[in-house]
Order: structure tokens, then sequence, then C-alpha cells
């Protein structure tokens, strides 16, 4: 064997080890057992909006009808220079309900990126013991707050929960971003199952508000455009215990990307802060590292015809690995997986990741428009 096709299959041997990492982790997950501990906190709800006019209305509603006791809920929705109906839509629910706050900003901080300082902002104006957080276009159960806070118990600082892309149209482009949000969630969660805290997503995350003042709040990211939900899972997982809520009273459904571009900004942006890993988490450096030279080999082999006799195993071997991890998360997760969806998601896989890698480290994002 020459010494790229020892590399590579080296390098193909350590994702298949990764691939059993997350899928152990995620059967670790399905046997704990919650501790109901924490049920009389005080919980405050943070939501940072942006020209959310379409969607924020339904989460309001959602949160209007939590089974969480009222009495120790408020829920502050912080818009962010809104141009639409955002705004009165907030005041709407502010008028009609005691524990609802607003926080309007008018001008963009100079201190702090746009939705670094509207989540700061709402955080500001909490008086709850538990922050919870999610995004104005997700759609909540009635049991949301409930079962989060049933995660936590005394040595918790902050618990990460599931989202899911709804699917409900029906189209096939949502059931494609479907599969790939479920990898990323599989492989988070399947690394907590072993106690390691990797990231979390702003769709629905808590953590205790002593422990957010612990970490200096946002101060030590208030340059930073994306990747507020990595911090606080970096940050706090520093100074306190990491749980993953794998209660289905307890996830969220987010909207679909309207269109591939959209699609492909969201996840540029996403894979953005792997820059911050290079001084935080080496072994989820790694990973990604694993992941990125694995598709780039399938691609280079697709690419390069002297080499296509090594296709079936390369192919065969991620197959297999990504199948079995996507599956089984599928059903801890309760998440439809539609075959035909799956299967381009991945053939798909060796074009987008590189591209992906390529255009996360030279891109620039910002909030929303």
């Amino acid at each position: 064997m020459t010494l790229i096709g020892s590399i590579s299959l080296g390098i193909f041997s350590l994702y298949a080890i990764f691939m059993l990492y997350f899928l152990s982790g995620l059967i670790r997950l399905r046997k704990t057992t919650l501790v109901k501990s924490l049920k009389e906190s005080t919980v405050s709800v943070i939501v940072a909006a942006r020209n959310e006019g379409e969607n924020i209305g339904n989460l309001l509603k959602n949160l209007n009808h939590q089974t969480y006791p009222q009495e120790k809920l408020q829920v502050i929705i912080a818009d962010d220079r809104s141009t639409d109906n955002t705004w009165s839509i907030i005041e709407d629910y502010v008028n009609k309900n005691t524990n609802f706050y607003g926080v309007k900003i008018s001008e963009q901080s100079t201190t702090m990126t746009p939705k670094i300082n509207a989540l700061t902002k709402a955080i500001k104006k909490s008086t709850g013991e538990i922050i919870i957080s999610t995004d104005a276009d997700c759609r909540v159960p009635n049991t949301w707050i409930e079962s989060i806070v049933e995660t936590f118990d005394k040595e918790t600082g902050i618990v990460i929960g599931y989202s899911k892309i709804d699917t409900k149209s029906e189209y096939f482009f949502d059931h494609y971003q479907s599969i790939d949000f479920l990898a990323l969630m599989s492989a988070n969660a399947g690394t907590l199952g072993w106690g390691n805290a990797w990231t979390g997503s702003g769709q629905n995350i808590a953590y205790r508000r002593s422990d957010f003042d612990k970490i200096e709040g946002f101060n030590p990211v208030a340059d930073s455009v994306s990747g507020d939900d990595f911090y606080l899972v970096q940050a706090i997982s520093k100074i306190a215990k990491v749980k993953y809520n794998t209660n289905p009273n307890g996830f969220v459904k987010t909207r679909p990307s309207v269109n591939i571009g959209k699609f492909i900004s969201q996840r540029i942006r996403w894979a953005s802060n792997t820059k911050k890993l290079f001084n935080t988490d080496y072994f989820f450096l790694l990973f990604l590292f694993i992941n990125l030279f694995t598709n780039t080999i399938l691609l280079s082999t697709l690419l390069l015809k002297s080499y296509w006799q090594f296709l079936p195993m390369l192919f065969g071997i991620k197959f297999l690995f990504d199948t079995i991890v996507l599956f089984y998360g599928s059903k801890l997760f309760k998440t439809e997986i539609k075959i035909n969806a799956y299967l381009l998601w991945f053939f798909s896989q060796p074009v987008y990741i590189p591209i992906l890698g390529i255009f996360s480290m030279l891109g620039k994002f910002r909030w929303k428009a």
C-alpha cells in the first residue's frame, strides 16, 4: 500500500472510532434518569429577535402556555432594531401578560456585536435563577421549561436541549436539512454522553445565572458575530457540570432555511466557530479536521480515476458508521429520516464539507441584515 493509501486508511479508521464514540455516548444518554430537584427555581426565558414579525407571535403563544408555574417565570424579548412589526407584537404580549417584558434596542452598540448586545440587555433585565434561551423562529412545546428545569441538579451549570428542523411542509430540501441538523445534534449529544461538552444550540439551552456571572457574561466574546451558544458551553463547562436533556417534552422545532444559499450561509457561520477551538478544545478540533480530511479524501478519490478502485471501500466505511449513528440518533430524538434525503445528504458530503471548511475560515458574518 502507498503512503497516501496508508494515511487515508488511518484517517478513515479515526473517523470510525469517533463515530463509535458518538454512538456509545448516545446509548449512555438514553439511560439517563431525571432528578426533579429544582422545580421551584425561578426562570427567565431570553429571546433576541430582529425582523421576526412572521415568527415571533407563534413562539410567544407557546411561551404563554407553559406548564411551569407562571409566578416563577418571566419572558424577556429583546427587539434588535427591527424594521417590521416585531416590536408591536412583543408590546401586545407585554401589555396583556405581567410576566412578559420587552427590550427595544434602537441603536447599534459600539462595544458589542448586535446579537450579543441584544442577549446581554435582555439578561440584565432578568431575575431568574435559571436562564433559558431560544430563537424567535422556534416553536417550543408547553412542557419545554418544565422539562429543562427537571434536568438540572445541584451540580449542573448548563443544560443543552435537542432541536430539530420542522418538516411539516414535506419539502424534500427541508428533510435534507433535518438530516444534516440531526447529524450535528447527534455528534454533540454523543460527546455529552461521555461527559465532554463541545457545543450547544442557542435554540434550546439553559444555564444558571450565577455561573453566567462567573464567566463575566458575554464580555469575553463581545466582538463575536456568531458563537454565543458555543462560548456558553465551553466556558460554563469549565466551572460546572453540563447535562443533555433527552426528554421529548423539551425538544424544540426550528424553521428550515428557505433556500440553499441561506442554508450554506448558516452552516458557514456555525463552522466559523472552529477558529475558537485552537485555544479551547483540541479533541473537538481533532474531530472537525478528521471529518474534513475524510470528505476531502473521498472527493479527491472521485476526481482521480486511478484511485476509483478504493471508492467502494472508503464509501462503505463511512456509510456504515454514519448510518448507524444517525439512525440511532433519529430513534433517540424521535426525528424522521427520509431514505432518499439521507442518501443525497450522504453522497453530497464529500463536496459540501470541504467547501464549508474553506469558506468558514474566510467568511465574515453579521447577526441579521
